[in-house]
């Protein structure tokens, strides 16, 4: 889903085509932010920096869903320029194991 606050190039998407919300933010295939409930009926969290490796990950709550919805739009306005590098640089490094014919 596209959100006025966001980037043009990043969205909102569903972590899985079974679930509910759109609760995951991506910038082309890499996920950039993803708000979860740890337990059902919890408080919820956002996971900033998804992309990193979990050590640096940052995770943050949220009083609630809409609100960690807005946060997370906010943080991925401020930091949308490191964000971009760091995707850039890490697919740029990925080597793939398929050779092409």
């Amino acid at each position: 889903m596209l959100s006025p606050m966001l980037p043009p190039d990043f969205r909102w998407i569903k972590p899985a085509a079974t679930a509910y919300d759109e609760t995951v933010i991506a910038h082309g295939d890499t996920w950039v932010v993803h708000i979860y409930q740890p337990e059902r009926g919890r408080e919820w969290v956002a996971m900033l920096d998804a992309h990193r490796e979990p050590e640096a990950r940052r995770h943050r709550r949220c009083t609630a869903f809409a609100n960690g919805k807005t946060g997370a739009e906010l943080w991925v306005q401020r930091e949308q320029a490191r964000l971009r590098l760091e995707i850039q640089d890490r697919v740029g490094t990925q080597r793939f194991l398929i050779q092409r014919t």
